[in-house]
């Protein structure tokens, strides 16, 4: 693979756009891993770095490792071990064919090829469909007649991992001539199957990238910024799934649980492409929500043990993404689907959360009373008739803004009237419900109008009000004097001022973009260990780390949203350029700064004395948030269906929000077994509005 033959290539790697894959021509400043996981079956998957550092899981990645998770970036360990040996006379020389190769991830598979010896190798990584099993293929060739042999172990601490070795004997190999090795590793040697046979793991493999190219394929866009083509035509979605779905796990945070607002934001990337995958996590959300209203913070499968937290978001996200949902498929017999759910005893004064093993509750209720009951739940408010902080909200290392009970969040207030607004319209789509509507927008306008009076700081809106009365996010705060989601969620909410939104996201861009960093921060100034108050551990973390004055960027793609929304499509733009990761690694000086992956979204890059240094790499709702930004906001196409069977109606919705330099962009999109192939013009006039179908054609539609 040559250098040149790559897409920003950067002096370590690039990307091969017609194999779909990331080519590591040279080891870089940290790994650069794969996270590979089982599309269907027993859950299982394996994280491998670009030298062939990783671990292997079956069930759940944290509770049921096959080998250790390591996350150590100077050693980059793995209990397995393959070994080469070529055999000369009485002496043998050996290496791993992980040195000096040539690392080329794929969506589901990760390939290594090098050359030794007059030895040519090639690796294979993969989990095939549906079952729980790694299985390592490897061809080698010589150049001259010669004895090779293999060696393969597995050196974990856990006694459930078998592994199977298939011509790993010395071996005589002609010149030019080729051998194959099956390498296998499962929990239990039953998994092998037929994998114990060279065609059947080769099989397999074609398989798993047919199901990827497939899957990936269903949007595909084409734009005049190649970066944003190269990560949105596979790369956030196979990033949003394979990892924050279906593994749950990366190199720098192991985590296996699902988390209640995590995974259902996940779906936003795949609600078009997947809806019965988002279907699937909606109902499993709603199971997890106690008798009281409040829900599970996170919690393992498969005994579903976890937290119970006074976070004060997370059951929310269950009314907001259900809406999505139901608008985008028009399924609205979800609505109505019943579902339990758990019990335990309510947490008590003195307790923060508390980790647990939730009883199954007899009681269940539909979907959409779930719903109602998030919401109710909810609407707890503070002496400024703005909703209590608890715990905590999305931020959660500000769990002690609140924790006396009397703190209150500006954004959350902005979260919760969105949500009213996307309940009162799921009780449209459906005839059980019986709650008032207009009692409910009257219930948003009410907390929209508390925040505008005791929220709004002259140029923007504040973040929070501690217990103590103290303001966070104001002119007057030394620490946190502006935070970007008060910003954002005034205009995505629908609820905020409209001269005030305009003002307050131009403050969070003034004070939070730093653009020769490629940095969109979440607040400004830091926490520090001598902070006047107690916020949470928000201030553990140093100066520019994580949540705490770094990109966040989950609230920058919110940000850059929000300017899309207002119509300042050019700013917006700017924002999404800064947060594509592609452009923190475009150079070789780049790569030594940012040193992560630039094939998959960060959850956040460090600002002040680490200004550009990514952090947690792949293990991201970021990811989901920004393809669908791309999509639905630049691009501006979302589906509209109103269900009802064979009087069902589906239809695009075309509302770019392209900046100025964009002439025309393509999106092909495959709904059911039809393909939409959507030219959208610059000159056209939007929105615009085209009945869809599914009958096996190709439609063009030229949006001019």
């Amino acid at each position: 693979m040559k250098a040149e033959s790559l897409k920003f290539y950067n002096g370590y790697g690039g990307f091969d756009t017609h194999a779909g894959e990331y080519v590591i021509l040279r080891r870089p400043p940290l790994p650069w891993i794969n996270c590979i996981s089982s599309v269907e079956g027993e859950p299982f998957g394996f994280l491998i770095s670009d030298s062939g550092g990783g671990y292997v899981w079956h069930g759940n990645s944290r509770e049921n490792p096959i080998t250790r998770w390591y996350c150590d970036v100077a050693n980059d360990a793995s209990d397995e071990k393959i070994v080469l040996k070529k055999h000369e006379g009485q002496g043998v020389v050996e290496w791993s064919p992980f040195e000096d190769c040539v690392a080329r991830h794929g969506f589901g598979y990760s390939c290594f090829e090098g050359q030794r010896y007059g030895i040519h190798w090639l690796i294979s990584a993969f989990v095939p469909i549906g079952s729980p099993v790694k299985v390592t293929l490897l061809e080698i060739c010589a150049e001259c007649d010669c004895e090779i042999s293999v060696e393969y172990k597995v050196d974990s601490p856990y006694k459930h991992s078998f592994i199977f070795e298939k011509n790993l004997q010395k071996w005589k190999i002609k010149q030019n001539e080729t051998s194959k090795f099956v390498l296998l590793l499962a929990q239990k040697e039953k998994y092998f199957g037929s994998y114990t046979q060279l065609a059947a793991c080769e099989e397999a493999l074609e398989k798993v990238k047919n199901y990827w190219h497939e899957y990936l394929g269903r949007i595909k866009i084409s734009t005049p910024d190649e970066s944003i083509n190269v990560i949105m035509n596979g790369w956030l979605q196979y990033q949003t799934v394979s990892c924050r779905m279906n593994g749950r796990t990366a190199f720098y945070q192991c985590g296996g649980a699902y988390g209640f607002r995590d995974q259902l934001q996940d779906c936003l990337a795949i609600i078009y492409t997947d809806s019965a995958k988002v279907r699937e996590r909606i109902l499993e959300h709603a199971s997890r929500q106690y008798e009281e209203g409040d829900v599970q913070h996170w919690w393992h499968p498969p005994k579903n043990a976890g937290i119970r937290s006074r976070y004060s978001d997370d059951l929310l996200w269950l009314v907001y993404v259900t809406y999505k949902y139901v608008e985008a498929t028009g399924d609205k017999d979800i609505l109505s689907v019943r579902v339990p759910y758990i019990k335990s005893r309510p947490l008590d004064d003195s307790e923060i959360d508390r980790y647990e093993e939730p009883e199954s509750s007899d009681k269940e209720d539909s979907l959409f009373d779930h719903c109602v009951l998030a919401c109710r739940y909810a609407q707890k408010y503070g002496e400024h008739g703005i909703p209590l902080i608890g715990g905590g909200d999305w931020n959660d290392g500000m769990n002690r803004v609140g924790i006396c009970g009397k703190g209150e969040s500006i954004w959350l207030g902005w979260f919760l009237c969105c949500c009213l607004e996307c309940l009162c319209k799921l009780a449209f789509m459906t005839n059980i419900s019986k709650i008032d509507r207009n009692k409910i927008m009257a219930e948003a306008k009410n907390i929209s109008s508390a925040i505008e009076k005791h929220g709004w700081d002259g140029e923007w809106y504040v973040r929070a009000y501690c217990d103590s009365g103290r303001v966070l996010g104001s002119t007057n705060s030394s620490e946190c004097m502006i935070d970007s989601i008060a910003q954002s969620w005034a205009v995505l909410s629908g609820f905020g001022d409209r001269e005030r939104c305009k003002k307050a996201l131009n403050s969070a861009e003034h004070f939070l973009a730093d653009y020769e960093n490629g940095i969109i921060k979440l607040l400004t100034p830091p926490f520090t260990a001598d902070s006047i108050e107690d916020v949470g551990y928000i201030a553990s973390y140093p100066p520019g780390i994580r949540e705490n004055g770094a990109q966040y960027t989950h609230a920058a793609v919110w940000l850059a949203k929000a300017f899309l929304k207002v119509g300042n499509n050019d700013k917006a733009y700017k924002i999404i350029s800064a947060i594509n990761p592609v452009n923190h690694a475009r150079t070789e000086l780049e790569v030594a700064k940012y040193k992560i992956e630039p094939y998959v979204v960060a959850a956040d890059i460090y600002s002040d004395s680490n200004a550009g240094r990514g952090g947690w790499s792949w293990y991201t709702g970021s990811a989901a948030w920004f393809y669908s930004v791309i999509f639905e906001d630049l691009l501006g196409v979302s589906v509209r269906n109103s269900g009802g069977g064979e009087k069902s109606s589906a239809e695009l919705i075309i509302n770019p929000s392209m900046p100025k330099d964009w002439k025309e962009c393509t999106v092909e999109y495959k709904y059911k077994s039809t393909k939409y192939i959507i030219t959208v013009n610059s000159k056209g006039k939007y929105p615009q509005t085209v009945k869809i179908k599914d009958d096996g054609a190709v439609h063009r539609i030229n949006c001019c």
